[in-house]
């Protein structure tokens, strides 16, 4: 007698939005993850304001860590605002960011839900969350699962479907690589040295190797750096240069699916981790000043990243003499679906032991 197959594992999830695009991305990334690999789910998504001043935070914390139903709602009234009750009780709470962090702690208590939290907590406790999805390792006081990558829905048959219908007339002539484009931050500082060498490195790479280029700008690239993409940039080696801030189009996705290899601006490894989640190689390129508080979250991203299977780390002065570690486009790289099986048992592990 054949054993009866498991049954389907059928859950409300609640995404909480604190309003950061980025943040909301990783929840929904990991949704898309679940959904993808079997879990039959039905997701609602609530935007959570936060309005509760700095200086009270601590306080906040230490008052609403204390599991008293009255006292947890008072406090969460107090610091954050709810655009609306959930339509229906969660099962699974998923978020993203620390503004959220107070809200899905009480509407895990409200509901009797389980909840995740993708990143790293801090300095909120990791006792508030059942379950953390970290991009990098740490001795979590809660159970744990660790990314590599900054979770997002970018998978490599995303990516050739979108690609499909982007390039209807036919993929660019091969070997062409993308270039996303990012721009100073806290940590990165890029000077007009590294802006030089970028534009000097393109142009002598495809010179030298024969490599046209997909190149898109984004929302914090310098005017004066797309102008300098603009004028200095030769015609031949690119195949679409999109400039951002002159007329904004989405497309890294149809870029990556026409790629070989994906450079990117170290600046936004949320950039290069859906670059890497496509099934491309990646490179970082990194400026000439950088400020990394030291033990921070971010450093470890920073260091860890390169350790990754298929990334390679360059000097965007330095492009010019760059040559790929690795010419294998096909080669190992990473990506969020290594996770599904783990996460799918912690899920239920959770869920099991919580009744409606």
């Amino acid at each position: 007698m054949k054993p009866r197959p498991a049954p389907v594992v059928s859950l409300n999830i609640l995404i909480l939005d604190e309003g950061s695009p980025g943040h909301c991305a990783q929840s929904e990334g990991i949704v898309d993850l679940l959904q993808r690999h079997g879990l039959d789910l039905r997701r609602e998504k609530l935007r959570v304001r936060n309005r509760l001043p700095g200086l009270f935070r601590g306080l906040m914390r230490k008052l609403i860590g204390l599991p008293v139903g009255w006292l947890n709602e008072i406090c969460l009234r107090g610091c954050c605002e709810l655009e609306r009750q959930p339509n229906t009780p969660p099962d699974l709470i998923v978020s993203s960011g620390g503004k959220s962090a107070f809200a899905s702690l009480v509407l895990k208590r409200r509901y009797n839900a389980a909840n995740i939290f993708v990143g790293v907590p801090e300095p909120f406790p990791d006792r508030w969350f059942d379950l953390i999805l970290s991009p990098v390792a740490r001795n979590f006081a809660t159970s744990y699962l660790v990314s590599g990558v900054i979770p997002n829905s970018v998978t490599p048959a995303r990516v050739a479907e979108v690609g499909a219908t982007y390039w209807q007339q036919g993929l660019p002539a091969q070997p062409c690589w993308a270039l996303l484009i990012g721009g100073d931050s806290k940590s990165h500082r890029y000077g007009e040295y590294d802006w030089q060498g970028l534009v000097q490195g393109i142009n002598a790479l495809s010179e030298r190797l024969g490599v046209r280029w997909l190149i898109t700008t984004s929302r914090r690239t310098p005017e004066r750096v797309e102008a300098l993409l603009a004028e200095r940039l030769a015609p031949d080696a690119v195949v679409e240069l999109v400039l951002y801030n002159r007329e904004p189009r989405r497309v890294m996705q149809p870029f990556l699916a026409a790629a070989q290899r994906v450079l990117v601006t170290q600046d936004s490894l949320t950039m290069a981790s859906e670059a890497l989640c496509s099934g491309r190689p990646v490179t970082l390129l990194t400026p000439e000043t950088l400020r990394l508080d030291r033990g921070s979250f971010f450093e470890e991203m920073i260091e860890g990243f390169p350790r990754l299977p298929g990334v390679e780390r360059c000097a965007m002065a330095e492009l010019t003499a760059y040559a790929p570690e690795s010419t294998d486009t096909q080669g190992a790289v990473i990506g969020l679906d290594r996770l599904a099986p783990e996460l799918l048992r912690s899920i239920e592990r959770l869920t099991a032991t919580r009744s409606r």
